[in-house]
């Protein structure tokens, strides 16, 4: 999966703002990015945007959300992490049956 580097760095950027509390959004396929307030909001986000890349973070809130999700095949995410050693990044998803499965996230230049 290849995102920009700018898009990227900014999802970076609102996850710093969010440490502390549940990040939920949608990336769309020209890259805009939208995010939600709530669970609700996260819902017709994706409503609203079918074909986007789920976006969360590992607040609990924003995992548990993601657990009660049914994504179809080929539904991407991309979750922000922070491991116990510091290290702050983003790993991308594909779904693929009842198994997400780990996909490479390569950033490009604008």
């Amino acid at each position: 999966m290849k995102i920009l580097r700018t898009t990227a760095t900014h999802i970076m950027s609102k996850a710093l703002h969010h440490r502390e509390s549940c990040l939920l959004g949608v990336m769309d396929k020209q890259e805009n990015v939208f995010y939600a307030e709530s669970a609700e909001e996260f819902d017709q986000l994706i409503a609203r945007y079918p074909d986007s890349v789920w976006l969360y973070n590992q607040h609990p809130l924003a995992t548990d959300k993601m657990d009660q999700m049914m994504p179809a095949d080929g539904q991407r995410c991309i979750e922000i992490f922070q491991d116990t050693k510091g290290v702050f990044g983003l790993r991308a998803y594909d779904q693929q049956g009842k198994l997400q499965t780990p996909i490479a996230l390569e950033f490009e230049d604008d």
